[in-house]
C-alpha cells in the first residue's frame, strides 16, 4: 500500500504545480480609470484632496519644526547644558537678537554645517560627556564681519561716550563712589582718512597669536602696514628665551587670529557680573538698603565663597541674619522695625547668587574672561601691557605696546560720598614726554607755578580737583612704603586707579591677596 501512497503523493504535487499561484498585484492591472464614470472622478479628486492636505501639513510641519530650532528656546531650554547661557542672553543687550543670527549667521552653507556640528552636541548630551563649564570663546564661530558686522558698522566713526560708574566701599556708611570718564570710541573717519580710538583696532589689520584656548596669554601680535609688510610685537618673555619661530609656525599651520569684534566683546550676550558690581548694582537700584551697615562688604565676602551647591551658598547667606542680629540688631529678633531693611538685602544677595554661579555646571563669573573692560580680567591688558615690544636687526628694543590709560579713556574723575564730580575734558593730541613715565603722578607735584599755566590748557583748573588722586595722600616715598597701605587699607586703596598689570613690572610673581 505504500507505493500507492507514494504514487498518490506524486499526483498531488504535480497537480498542484499545475494550479496557478494567487497574484493579488494582477488585479490592478484590470484596473482602469474612466473619467467619464462620475464614481471615477469623485474618488480621484477625494485621492488629490487627500494627498495635498498630506503634502501641506508635511511641509508645514516641517517649517514649523525649523523655526523652532533656529529660535532662542530650543537653544536655551531645550538643552540643559544651555542653562548659564540662557540665564545672561534673558538679561544682555542682545536679548532681543535670535541665538542663531550670531552663533550661524546667513547662508546655507553656515547652516548645514551648523546642523552637522549639532549632531555632535545632541549625542554628547545623550551621554553625558559635554564640557562643564562650556568655555569661551566658540572656535567655530562665524566671524564678526559675518555677524556683528550685520547690524554695526565698525567703519563708521563713533562719538565719545561719557560713562558714569557708580561703586560703593566696603565702609560701614558704604559710601558711593561715583566715576566718570569718557571713552574715546573713534574708528575710521572718511573725512580726515584717519582711524583713531578703541574701534581703530577693528578699522586695521592687527594678528596675534594666543597661548591658551582662551586667548588671554598673547604671544605675538602683528600690525599689517600700508605696504603690506608686518609691524610685529613679541611677548618679552618669548624674546628673553630666543623663541620666534613659532610665528612662522603658525602661519603655516593657520593659527593667526584676525582681531574682530568678539576679541573684545566677548561676553556681550553672557556675561556674568562679578560680585562687587552686582553688589554695586543691587545698592544702587535700592534692591539692597544702602543704611545696612557694612553690607556691601558682607554680602561680597559671602558671594566671593565657594559653595558646593545652591542651597549651601543660600545656607550661608541666611547666616548674615545671624551676624546682624548679634552686630546691629538688625536680625529677625529686632524690635526695631529694622528687619525690613535685611530681608529683602538676603533675597537679593541669593538672587544675585544664583544669576551669577552654576554649581552643576560649574560656572561662575570667573569661568568666561570678560575682555571687554580690564577688571576683573586683563582684558585689553592682553596686549596693552607694555611687555610686547618690537626690536630692531640687532635686536634692541624700540617700542612697547602702551599702558597708558589714557589711551582709550580720559583719567576718571572721581567723587566720593557728597563730593561733586569735575569736568572731565577730551585731551586730544600728543602727551608731553613728562608724562609718558608712570612716576609723573608722583613728580608733577613739583611743577612750578609759572609752568601750571601750560597745563591748564589741556586740563583746565578744575581738573586738579579730582579725589581718585589729591585725597589719597601719595607720599614721595609711596614706591617703597605702598605694600603697608595695601595691607592697611586693602585693595580699593589702590585699585581704584591701578590694576594688577601695573603691579606686575615689579612683581612678576603675582600680588598676594590682601587678608
Amino acid at each position: 500500500m505504500s507505493w500507492l501512497r507514494k504514487r498518490k503523493n506524486a499526483d498531488n504535487r504535480i497537480a498542484n504545480q499545475d494550479r496557478p499561484r494567487w497574484q493579488p498585484w494582477r488585479r490592478w492591472t484590470r484596473a482602469t480609470i474612466d473619467l467619464n464614470n462620475p464614481r471615477h472622478r469623485r474618488k480621484l479628486l477625494l485621492l488629490f484632496l487627500i494627498v495635498n492636505v498630506l503634502a501641506i501639513m508635511f511641509i508645514v510641519g516641517n517649517y514649523k519644526v525649523y523655526q523652532y530650532t533656529e529660535s532662542s528656546e530650543f537653544c536655551g531650554t531645550a538643552c540643559h547644558t544651555m542653562a548659564p547661557e540662557m540665564a545672561r542672553y534673558e538679561v544682555s543687550p542682545h536679548a532681543n537678537v535670535e541665538c542663531v543670527d550670531c552663533h550661524i549667521g546667513p547662508g546655507t552653507s553656515s547652516f548645514v554645517r551648523s546642523k552637522i556640528d549639532g549632531l555632535k552636541q545632541v549625542y554628547a548630551v545623550l551621554t553625558d560627556s559635554y564640557s562643564r563649564p562650556i568655555t569661551s570663546p566658540v572656535h567655530n564661530l562665524r566671524p564678526a564681519r559675518d555677524t556683528c558686522e550685520t547690524c554695526h558698522n565698525p567703519a563708521q566713526f563713533k562719538d565719545n561716550i561719557i560713562k558714569t560708574i557708580l561703586h560703593y566701599d566696603n565702609d560701614a556708611e558704604n559710601t558711593p563712589i561715583q566715576s566718570t570718564l569718557i571713552l574715546k570710541m573713534g574708528g575710521w573717519q572718511e573725512s580726515t582718512g584717519m582711524s583713531q580710538g578703541i574701534h581703530w583696532h577693528i578699522t586695521n589689520p592687527v594678528y596675534y597669536i594666543a597661548a591658551d584656548e582662551q586667548r588671554q596669554v598673547i604671544l605675538w601680535v602683528g600690525i599689517e602696514q600700508e605696504d603690506g609688510s608686518m609691524k610685529e610685537y613679541f611677548a618679552r618673555d618669548m624674546l628673553n628665551m630666543a623663541q620666534t619661530s613659532f610665528v612662522d609656525n603658525a602661519f603655516e599651520n593657520d593659527e593667526i587670529r584676525l582681531m574682530d569684534c568678539i576679541d573684545c566683546h566677548n561676553r556681550t550676550a553672557h556675561y556674568i557680573p562679578s560680585p562687587q558690581e552686582a553688589v554695586d548694582d543691587a545698592i544702587k537700584h535700592g534692591l539692597i538698603d544702602q543704611n545696612i551697615p557694612y553690607i556691601r562688604y558682607k554680602a561680597i565676602e559671602t558671594l566671593l565663597s565657594s559653595y558646593n551647591s545652591t542651597a549651601e551658598a543660600y545656607t550661608t547667606i541666611d547666616g548674615l541674619v545671624d551676624f546682624y542680629s548679634l552686630s546691629y540688631a538688625l536680625g529677625s529678633n529686632s524690635t526695631t522695625g529694622s528687619e525690613t531693611l535685611l530681608d529683602p538685602a538676603i533675597a537679593e544677595i541669593k538672587n544675585i547668587y544664583s544669576e551669577t554661579n552654576f554649581p552643576e555646571m560649574a560656572q561662575n563669573w570667573e569661568t568666561n574672561p570678560n575682555n571687554a573692560r580690564h577688571t576683573p580680567s586683563p582684558g585689553c591688558f592682553r596686549c596693552h601691557d607694555d611687555k610686547h615690544i618690537s626690536v630692531d636687526a640687532t635686536g634692541e628694543e624700540v617700542e612697547a605696546i602702551s599702558a597708558k590709560c589714557n589711551l582709550c579713556h580720559t583719567v576718571p574723575i572721581v567723587g566720593r560720598g557728597d563730593e561733586l564730580i569735575v569736568e572731565s575734558p577730551v585731551i586730544t593730541g600728543s602727551a608731553p614726554e613728562t608724562h609718558a613715565d608712570f612716576s609723573w603722578t608722583i613728580e608733577h607735584r613739583d611743577v612750578e607755578g609759572a609752568e601750571e599755566q601750560a597745563c591748564y590748557q589741556c586740563h583746565g583748573q578744575a581738573f586738579c580737583n579730582n579725589g581718585v588722586c589729591h585725597n589719597l595722600n601719595h607720599p614721595p616715598e609711596m614706591l617703597f612704603t605702598h605694600a603697608e597701605e595695601y595691607y592697611e587699607q586693602g585693595e580699593q586703596v589702590c585699585y581704584t586707579c591701578h590694576q594688577d598689570i601695573l603691579c606686575s613690572r615689579c612683581h612678576p610673581g603675582g600680588i598676594v591677596k590682601n587678608p
